[in-house]
């Protein structure tokens, strides 16, 4: 059964650094993603598949006639994908029961702390025990990110900004962010552009770090947390892949580990991502071939 995180449990808001940027009583509902995608639990397995892929989401609340009963993530269907013997079922036969679910009264900084302390990246919302809505990682940043635009910054899109170290042009569509890019630019990025992490790289496109919605979501509820640059808060221990490395290699990197994408490198310059949503993608499209390469 899904289980509701009590309101003085772990998370609570008794830590001195809680310090939300709307208010002491922010609720969950002030922010919550209304109308949220879900998945029955008597549904094919494939149609769980199919609806993350076209939703780009990490994971799908699953539920019966009784309301919330489980999660079904990324990684779940990724491992099962990856294994030849795999024969399609139904959802409520690979879900996780254990659920983290918060109700919409829970104050945000509670949530942060779960979503800190945990490797998911979106939870539940309940109204009177029934699922209602989602709330994200990239929701809490995008929420409190204006505490760290650094003094006489104007209200621009990281799109329109002339200062965001960003490439959009890339072959791949790629965003990058440098050592010198304020934590704010990189807040921007990831609470409107539907990545959960960024590639830090220098001049010359060598990846020389990572920054993630985790990396930045430790800032947001912290007294002493101040507005920096990336360098400061970046992963500089980054997993990543030669270009012509084995797409099977990669999979069971993304099953083995709790990060979804992993940088593509070429010669040592980032020259892409691949996540497990994109792997996914490619092995119902090309399973057989797939396939082929693990054999």
């Amino acid at each position: 059964m899904a289980t509701k995180v009590p309101f003085d449990n772990d998370y609570s808001a008794g830590a001195a650094t809680i310090a939300p940027s709307l208010g002491e009583k922010t609720k969950a509902k002030d922010i919550a993603q209304y109308g949220v995608a879900t998945i029955d639990k008597s549904a094919s397995v494939y149609q769980a598949i199919a609806l993350m892929i076209k939703k780009s989401v990490s994971g799908l609340p699953v539920t019966d006639e009784t309301g919330l009963v489980g999660i079904i993530s990324e990684k779940d269907v990724l491992e099962l994908l990856c294994n030849p013997k795999f024969i399609a079922g139904r959802v409520g036969d690979y879900m996780s029961t254990s659920v983290y679910a918060f109700d919409e009264n829970d104050e945000l900084s509670d949530i942060c702390r779960c979503l800190i302390e945990n490797n998911f990246r979106r939870v539940p919302v309940l109204h009177e025990g029934k699922l209602a809505a989602i709330i994200t990682r990239a929701d809490l940043i995008k929420v409190n990110k204006d505490k760290f635009k650094p003094r006489g910054a104007k209200n621009k899109s990281s799109a329109d900004s002339k200062s965001v170290v960003a490439k959009d042009v890339m072959k791949c569509g790629l965003l990058t962010v440098s050592e010198s890019t304020t934590v704010y630019e990189a807040m921007e990025i990831l609470a409107t552009k539907n990545v959960t992490g960024l590639p830090v790289v220098d001049e010359f496109m060598k990846l020389v770090g990572m920054v993630s919605e985790k990396d930045i979501l430790k800032l947001l509820y912290n007294d002493n947390a101040k507005p920096g640059m990336v360098k400061d808060y970046m992963t500089s221990k980054v997993t990543g892949f030669d270009r012509n490395t084995p797409l099977t290699e990669i999979c069971q990197c993304l099953i083995d580990n709790n990060f979804r994408r992993v940088p593509i490198l070429d010669k040592g310059k980032l020259v892409g991502i691949i996540s497990r949503t994109d792997i996914m993608a490619y092995i119902m499209l090309n399973r057989s071939r797939f396939f082929s390469q693990k054999s």
